[in-house]
Parts: C-alpha cells; sequence; structure tokens
C-alpha cells in the first residue's frame, strides 16, 4: 500500500480519513479525522493544541505528501519554525518542496475580517491545501461584536473555507484568556470534531491528557486519553481501550 493511501485509508463506511499523525489516536478515530472536516482544539496556553496541529501538518506532508499551511495571528515564521524545530518537526524541505506555507495574519478588525479571510481562501486555492491549521480563533474574538457575528464567520466564511477547498482544518482555541467575549465557544457546537487539551496538577507532578467530546460521524474513544510531550513532540501514553460512542 502507498504512503499516499495510508494517509488517505477510507474507513469501514467508504469514508476517506486523514491519519492524525499518533498512530494510537487514529486507532481511536476509525483511520484519523474525516477528510475535508472542521476540528476544534481548545485548551488552555501549554497544552499542547500548537504542537498537535503541527505535528498534524508535518505529518501529512511528509507521509502523505499532503499540502499543508499553518495560519499564525500569535507568532512570526522564524520563531515558529524555531520552536517546532526542538520537538523534531523540520519543515525546511517540505517548503522547498512546496508542501508546507506559512501565513502569518494580522488580527483582524471588524471591518477587516472579510477580506483577511479571501486572502486565506485564496491561499488555499493557490497551493491546494489539503491540511489546514488556524492559531488562533480566540485572536478573532475581538473582532466579533456579538455571537450573531461570530456565528455568520463561523458558518459563512470557515465553511466557504473549509468546504469549498475541502481541506482539513484544525481550528485553535484558548481556554481561560476570553472572559470579556461570553461568547466563544460557539465554534464547538459547529465544529465537526473538538478535542480537549488538558494539563491537570497530581501530586507534585502535572499531568497531560487529550479528550475527544465530538467527532461526527465517528466510533470515538471516550474518557481522558493521557499523553506526553517530550523531543519528539506528542506521544499517547499507553492507549487502552474504554467505551466509544458514535
Amino acid at each position: 500500500m502507498s504512503e499516499v493511501t495510508v494517509e488517505r485509508e477510507a474507513d469501514r463506511t467508504g469514508e476517506e480519513r486523514s491519519a492524525t499523525g499518533l498512530p494510537e489516536l487514529d486507532g481511536m478515530l476509525e483511520g484519523g479525522f474525516p477528510s475535508g472536516s472542521l476540528i476544534t482544539l481548545t485548551g488552555r496556553p501549554g497544552t499542547g493544541k500548537t504542537i498537535f496541529g503541527s505535528q498534524f501538518l508535518h505529518h501529512g506532508a511528509k507521509q502523505g505528501k499532503q499540502s499543508g499551511m499553518y495560519v499564525s495571528m500569535l507568532e512570526g515564521q522564524k520563531a515558529y519554525l524555531r520552536n517546532v524545530q526542538r520537538i523534531g518537526l523540520d519543515f525546511g524541505p517540505l517548503k522547498i518542496q512546496k508542501r508546507f506555507f506559512f501565513l502569518e495574519l494580522p488580527a483582524p478588525t471588524p471591518e477587516g475580517l472579510p477580506a483577511l479571510w479571501e486572502q486565506v481562501s485564496r491561499e488555499i486555492q493557490e497551493h491546494r491545501i489539503e491540511r489546514l491549521v488556524i492559531d488562533s480563533f480566540t485572536a478573532l474574538s475581538p473582532a466579533f461584536q456579538n455571537v450573531g457575528d461570530l456565528r455568520t464567520f463561523v458558518n459563512v466564511l470557515l465553511g466557504k473555507i473549509v468546504g469549498g477547498s475541502g481541506c482539513t482544518t484544525l481550528m485553535i482555541t484558548e481556554e481561560g484568556t476570553t472572559a470579556a467575549f461570553p461568547w466563544t465557544g460557539v465554534e464547538e457546537f459547529v465544529a465537526d470534531g473538538v478535542i480537549h487539551f488538558y494539563l491537570v496538577p497530581t501530586g507534585d507532578a502535572r499531568v497531560r491528557y487529550i479528550e475527544i467530546t465530538k467527532m461526527r460521524g465517528t466510533n470515538h474513544q471516550m474518557g481522558p486519553i493521557p499523553i506526553d510531550i517530550g523531543p519528539r513532540g506528542i506521544r499517547i501514553v499507553h492507549p487502552h481501550v474504554r467505551g466509544r460512542v458514535g
């Protein structure tokens, strides 16, 4: 079986799947994320969301020959590449092969939001992006005047980007940083999937875990999934089977 076929493996219903980059997690998701879906990664800062998104892009580009793009409103390309290099994710060769693109955007104003996402849409079409990471949706919060504006953005503008291009999109949101914007969280309801990231104190140590709280059309793992972040990025710690939900 070719590498490309592996990355686009169909589940038992015939739906294509996009491998996450963590084989154990793929096994808990019937092969990965449904291709062309919108997945929200949510948690407090420092819980591993950016690393997870970066592994998703790197794995798809290197193993599946799928072009990916990282859209950042938080840090520049140089700092980003330096940080992910420390966990073994070398995007240099993938940039040369035109399988990885980095788009740095300023946090938009309400008036500038449509133009900003039109630019993202053009980049996706031009580079034939199949995997997209948006970091972060929380940085967009000041551009929304009310929940109606947010719903319009998620359903129409983001729907155009994801649905129109067919790329699998991971949208990062930050918990505990948006008290002034009580309507944030709506994006989880319209997303196809939601993965929560946690860092929990346990005695003198802290335990990291993720939890799949939503994944449409997928029989998925229930309950906390322990993870570890080391020199080679995120890995699942002692995966085991609990109950599953469809």
